[in-house]
């Protein structure tokens, strides 16, 4: 069964360049953030949470910082990062604003389903080493071209943290300690974005933050109607059961 070397981290785009990444720990240890934008002038940390409007927001950083879009993509371009505090606080950005978002797990599932395997969102997934699967999939023997959601529901529930790739990676390994206790300063919902972005303004002191529709489906999907089984639910809950149990999410 293959699995990617300790690189960690294939990029979905196709030229293979993965900037702003800041790597924590070994292969079998994967917390904390893989990529982390520091806003200075606020004195504020942004966490990305993969598959979570994070091309969007990471977008809306870019144009409040000054920062080019390279290729007008902000998953190659380079960020201004911070590095997690080694004072063992509770927080990882003691002294500034730390915040990210989190994802109903079932439904950030199906969005990884449709990106990855389906193609059907616009914006930066390549498909150019494993045509039928993104290029940051492709080293998983476990995926195939136009497999069902059910098949992927299967593979993704058979590959632990350790080794899976950031899109379907238990959301807290990005936020939290491996207590599973939070280490940021506020984690908002994707259910709730621009309410929740409100508060962060407030907290952060940033102007409005007037996010662009980037890396978008081509439809909108009602995400239940990708679990007609009890079972499939149920795979789904023990999988992520932390991100569940952390976040507060119900089916």
């Amino acid at each position: 069964m293959y699995r990617p070397g300790p690189k960690r981290w294939i990029p979905c785009i196709g030229n293979g360049v993965a900037s702003g990444v800041v790597i924590i720990g070994s292969p079998g240890n994967r917390m904390g953030p893989e990529i982390s934008i520091y806003l200075e002038p606020y004195n504020a940390v942004y966490v990305e949470v993969p598959k979570v409007a994070c091309s969007s927001i990471k977008a809306c950083l870019a144009e409040l910082l000054g920062v080019e879009l390279r290729d007008g993509n902000p998953h190659i371009t380079n960020f201004p990062t911070l590095n997690i505090s080694s004072r063992g606080d509770s927080l990882w950005y003691p002294e500034q604003f730390s915040f990210a978002f989190a994802r109903n797990p079932w439904d950030r599932l199906v969005s990884c389903y449709r990106d990855k395997i389906l193609g059907d969102v616009k914006g930066f997934t390549s498909f150019d080493i494993k045509p039928g699967v993104a290029n940051c999939l492709a080293g998983f023997d476990e995926f195939m071209p136009g497999m069902g959601f059910e098949a992927f529901v299967h593979a993704v529930c058979s590959i632990s943290d350790a080794d899976a790739d950031e899109h379907f990676r238990s959301q807290y390994t990005f936020v939290a300690h491996p207590s599973k206790t939070l280490a940021l300063s506020f984690v908002g919902r994707y259910e709730t974005l621009a309410e929740d972005l409100k508060q962060i303004e407030a907290q952060a002191g940033l102007p409005p933050l007037n996010l662009p529709r980037l890396q978008a489906a081509s439809s909108k999907a009602v995400y239940q109607d990708y679990y007609p089984t009890h079972s499939l639910r149920e795979a789904v809950a023990l999988r992520f059961k932390s991100d569940i149990e952390l976040f507060g999410y119900e089916f």
